[in-house]
């Protein structure tokens, strides 16, 4: 008669041992990869960074080429806003001329002709059937490394975006700043003006300081649609479509990613998105003379497109005399290195 063997035992009767990891093993192992995770996340995210940089600098391009193809069917680059009437005392919106924001104008020129034939410019950028394409996220107008607004204005509901238009180096109203300021944002509006402008888009052969030295585009964050008590409007710094001031027009008054708050309808208890104290409780008579600058989530500075179609990263430690003649289209400067 046959025995059968009982399981985990051997011919010779002897019980075998199951071949394991101790809990301390186990412990060690799961440390190690715990530690390889850590070292390898840094790199992860480098590289993220780095693609995502590499997005916002082609979106900017794109703008960039769009622009020149504009030129080339106008003669001449977008204007930079249309609405407000520089004729009133507080440059105030008369209703002459329908509110059009810059980007309007190159909807045709970034693969989105079907929006552009709808778009209307003689109405409001705000009014049907306008609202169809403000409302309309744009996957160009946002860049990866920072966290777009997903809602829109708590209004007219238009979406935001990251990248904005050089607007000299003052404010919405002055581009070059008073002539009587400190050097060197004491340019005036002639030797200061930016390549667009209320009602005012460059000619190629106004910008003599040189294409290639010339300030297109840069980017701006997407801030929330904070309104304090008090203050006239909601935090608009992001608003492609509101040719209103604090929107998209950049001023290199601020160097890139600037500590020094934006002056506007902003919160500056909100760190993540530098506001001038002074902004707090800011009327609507205020508005002309808003401004904010160049900021990105990249370390280290923002990426800004060129006349010449160029794009660039430029650092935060940019010497500001450089990133001001930079904003100038005929001041007759020499930026520095950058």
């Amino acid at each position: 008669m046959i025995t059968p063997r009982t399981a985990g035992t051997g011919t010779d009767g002897c019980r075998r041992s199951r071949a394991a990891f101790t809990l301390i093993e186990l412990l060690v192992v799961i440390a190690i990869i715990g530690i390889l995770i850590a070292l390898l996340l840094p790199a992860v995210q480098k590289v993220r960074e780095a693609a995502n940089r590499m997005k916002c600098q082609n979106h900017l391009k794109q703008f960039a080429l769009a622009c020149h193809s504009y030129h080339d069917a106008n003669l001449r680059l977008p204007i930079g806003s249309q609405g407000r009437n520089s004729n009133h005392p507080d440059w105030a919106y008369t209703g002459s001329r329908p509110r059009t924001p810059f980007i309007a104008h190159l909807m045709a020129y970034i693969e989105q002709t079907a929006f552009a034939a709808r778009y209307d410019f003689n109405i409001n950028f705000n009014s049907p059937p306008n609202t169809l394409i403000i409302t309309t996220r744009f996957p160009m107008f946002d860049c990866p490394s920072d966290m777009p607004q997903l809602t829109g204005h708590p209004q007219t509901g238009d979406l935001k975006s990251n990248y904005g238009v050089n607007w000299g180096s003052w404010s919405f109203r002055q581009q070059g700043g008073p002539t009587n300021g400190v050097f060197p944002l004491n340019y005036g509006d002639q030797k200061g003006r930016a390549p667009f402008y209320l009602d005012f888009g460059a000619r190629l052969t106004d910008i003599t300081d040189g294409t290639s030295a010339t300030l297109c585009m840069s980017e701006v964050l997407q801030t929330p649609w904070t309104q304090l008590p008090g203050q006239a409007f909601v935090d608009r710094r992001g608003r492609i479509w509101n040719d209103d001031t604090f929107c998209y027009e950049i001023s290199t008054r601020l160097t890139p990613n600037s500590p020094r708050g934006d002056y506007g309808y902003c919160d500056p208890s909100d760190t993540r998105y530098p506001c001038d104290p002074l902004s707090e409780g800011l009327t609507a008579a205020a508005a002309p003379d808003a401004y904010m600058g160049a900021r990105s989530r990249h370390t280290g500075g923002v990426n800004a497109s060129f006349c010449d179609g160029s794009v660039r990263f430029i650092s935060d430690r940019i010497d500001p005399v450089t990133w001001v003649a930079l904003s100038s289209i005929a001041a007759g400067d020499l930026p520095g290195d950058y």
